[in-house]
């Protein structure tokens, strides 16, 4: 799992309005291996869209964003390459969009802000007017500013209608004078609520009403999103001979085997993450393994193979894509591939941050025919669905 940088993690800023971004959800309801604010969208994942959309906003003068735990990784790769010191290191968000939220003012506590913004990392498609109305509005004396638009729709309550024109739907960046904020959330911190403008009504707190827009919407469900998918497969291959080498240790999709002769090779012989890597890289057209990592770089010398499959999630994410399946067959007379194989899916989706349903491990034998069969070396065969969002820009 890759860190955050060092260079994010040391900055720090003061001003007056602070903006947080809420993006410590999983996003159960889109679906999908990956939590949807770190899915390519048009080209970029929503988080870092609103991220954007924050640093170019002249009133904004910090933006911290909650994530969530596990996904620093994809934190990294979606936001690393930003040096602005308007982006200040992110908090691990809390099991409830509330306590995200709570850790993130505790994280500018010392930035001593006037004014906070708090917005859903996947309203992507929000406007610089919106964020300059609601940061005006607070300037100018509010405590707690929303945007809103009115509904379309007919509404109904337990079967009575309501009057549209008396209703809003609200949406974010919301905004609140900083200790108004804190206090709320210290006061009602065992509520559990769908957003901060929640809370002003158990403290009748007055909000003042700004003009959203409709595309400043939600994604929820990949319906919203509007996007065509294409699915491409890949095959992968590799092959490795045993080791005279008695300190090799045989290492297969991830999991060591003991008591058995290892495999040669630069790094640690791992046929069966060979083949898989491989096998993504190939629908993504990325080339092959040893274009990535050449076998005259002695940096690979050693590593863990779980090294490329890191790197192959990173540019699934790049190409906006995510994996379908993965079928792997190990050919050799031994190890006994059935014993190892649940243990095998269960690294292999641990590193791919995948569900283990995805993968399927499996073991043939040749039945002393060819090298396998003559016990000289291992060989792995692989192929992987590749499901690709395509532009929506």
């Amino acid at each position: 799992m890759s860190s955050i940088s060092k260079s994010q993690s040391s900055r720090q800023g003061r001003g007056e309005v602070f903006a947080i971004i809420a993006a410590a959800g999983v996003g159960a309801r889109y679906g999908g291996s990956l939590p949807k604010q770190f899915v390519g969208i048009g080209g970029k994942p929503p988080l870092r869209r609103s991220i954007d959309l924050m640093m170019s906003n002249e009133d904004v003068d910090g933006i911290v964003c909650a994530i969530p735990c596990g996904f620093e990784w994809a934190y990294e790769s979606t936001c690393g390459d930003i040096k602005d010191p308007k982006l200040l290191h992110p908090v691990v968000g809390g099991a409830s969009r509330g306590e995200s939220v709570r850790l993130a003012l505790d994280a500018i506590k010392e930035c001593s802000p006037k004014y906070v913004l708090v917005h859903d990392a996947v309203r992507c498609y929000c406007s610089q007017k919106i964020v300059t109305s609601v940061v005006d509005s607070l300037k100018n004396g509010e405590s707690a500013v929303v945007p809103a638009i009115r509904p379309v729709d007919s509404l109904m309550l337990r079967g009575s209608s309501i009057d549209r024109n008396e209703v809003h739907i609200v949406q974010t960046p919301q905004g609140f004078k900083y200790d108004v904020l804190c206090l709320l959330y210290e006061k009602y911190k065992t509520v559990e609520l769908s957003d901060e403008a929640s809370l002003c009504g158990l403290d009748d707190i007055r909000i003042h009403v700004v003009d959203g827009d409709v595309a400043n919407k939600k994604l929820t469900y990949k319906s919203d999103v509007g996007e065509c998918t294409t699915q491409r497969v890949g095959f992968g291959y590799d092959a490795h001979r045993f080791s005279c080498d008695g300190n090799r240790t045989l290492r297969l999709m991830g999991i060591e085997i003991p008591d058995h002769p290892g495999l040669d090779g630069i790094s640690d012989a791992d046929v069966g993450i060979h083949s898989v890597v491989d096998a993504i890289l190939g629908p993504l057209g990325e080339g092959s393994i040893g274009e990535h990592f050449p076998i005259n770089d002695s940096a690979w010398v050693g590593v863990d193979s779980g090294v490329f499959l890191e790197h192959c999630r990173k540019r699934l994410i790049r190409f906006n894509s995510e994996i379908v399946n993965i079928d792997t067959t190990i050919v050799c007379e031994s190890p006994n591939i059935a014993a190892y194989a649940k243990a095998m899916k269960a690294a292999i989706a641990r590193c791919l941050l995948i569900d283990e349903s995805a993968i399927n491990v499996k073991g043939k034998t040749t039945e002393g025919m060819g090298f396998e069969g003559r016990r000289e070396g291992i060989s792995a065969y692989s192929v992987a669905m590749i499901s690709s969002r395509a532009s929506i820009d």
